[in-house]
């Protein structure tokens, strides 16, 4: 088993010469379930791939091992939750380079690099393009254990936020084109009211068609289905821009980076009971909210409210 702490396997691997690229016996890929979580490790060191693979097999962990990325790209790969333990310095392609490549190609798998050559600006490259961690060798065993939990972790959260999304897709295929609409101007912040003044319906008929939406889709409530409107990306943009009073309204209370300030001044400004921004950050959070408090909400960058019933305090305060 692994030796908490130790770098023992690693550390003799690494004294063995590098550029012995060939086959060994744990390039062996024997069938495994597709569910099972898989580890695969780029390394043209024999030795680098061997004690890996070993030590991925004390935790009872599956892995595939490869002397370079177009052998990784030309392997058969199983639709399980998985990670890539990438060296940084390879022959026919760098690591740095080899994940702009995947990210090109649309290949989403946590990285983890591994390098005896790193230098600052090489790991703040790899970090902001997405990797999970960044090892100098020789490390330590329990830190790669680590590091490959929360890849695979983190792999697993994005394929069942991937199908959780397909199975939202499916239904909305399944909405007429007026429905659509109406999902698109309701979970955007506006009113039954004006979502007919847009369409050029009866509110009655747009509360109709919301009710068809709302069923079809599944949502319990407007703040399930502005969730769903998010996920599937029901406006188009990516990132939802503010397309009405309402939405302006809820993006002025975004917080600023300064402790207990807002997008555009102080608290107070937004807490007022006269405050027009106010009234309207009130209705804001009716029409919309599960956005609304995802932006007001505490963020690890710190933000005007310090939990969340705060947030409600406040604009109920200011709305009553």
């Amino acid at each position: 088993m692994v030796s908490n702490g130790t770098t023992h396997k690693i550390g003799a691997a690494l004294a063995h010469p590098a550029g012995s690229a060939g086959k060994s016996v744990t390039d062996a890929r024997p069938p495994r379930n597709s569910q099972d979580a898989v580890v695969f490790i780029i390394d043209d060191d024999v030795a680098v791939r061997e004690a890996l693979h070993s030590l991925l097999q004390d935790v009872r962990l599956q892995a595939e091992v490869f002397g370079s990325p177009t052998e990784f790209l030309a392997s058969k790969r199983s639709d399980a939750a998985s990670c890539l333990v990438l060296d940084i310095r390879l022959p026919d392609m760098g690591g740095l380079d080899f994940q702009d490549e995947l990210a090109r190609a649309n290949i989403d798998i946590p990285i983890i690099f591994m390098t005896g050559y790193a230098d600052i600006p090489m790991a703040a490259r790899a970090m902001k393009a997405g990797a999970v961690d960044f090892l100098t060798k020789p490390f330590r065993e329990q830190d790669m254990l680590d590091a490959v939990a929360i890849a695979i972790e983190r792999d697993r959260i994005r394929r069942e936020g991937d199908k959780a999304a397909s199975r939202m897709r499916a239904l909305f295929e399944t909405l007429s084109p007026r429905e659509r609409q109406v999902m698109a101007l309701v979970t955007s912040g506006l009113m039954n009211k004006q979502a007919a003044a847009k369409t050029g319906l009866a509110e009655s008929t747009v509360k109709i068609h919301r009710g068809q939406v709302m069923r079809k889709m599944g949502a319990k409530s407007l703040a399930d289905l502005i969730k769903m409107a998010e996920i599937i990306d029901v406006h188009g943009n990516g990132f939802r821009r503010p397309s009405s009073e309402l939405e302006v309204a809820s993006d002025a209370c975004a917080s600023d980076p300064r402790s207990g300030k807002t997008a555009h001044g102080s608290i107070g400004d937004f807490a007022t009971p006269d405050s027009r921004h106010a009234a309207l950050a009130g209705q804001a959070l009716k029409q919309q909210p599960l956005r609304w408090l995802q932006r007001v909400e505490p963020m690890r960058g710190g933000g005007p409210y310090k939990s969340q019933s705060m947030a409600i305090a406040a604009i109920s305060s200011a709305t009553k």
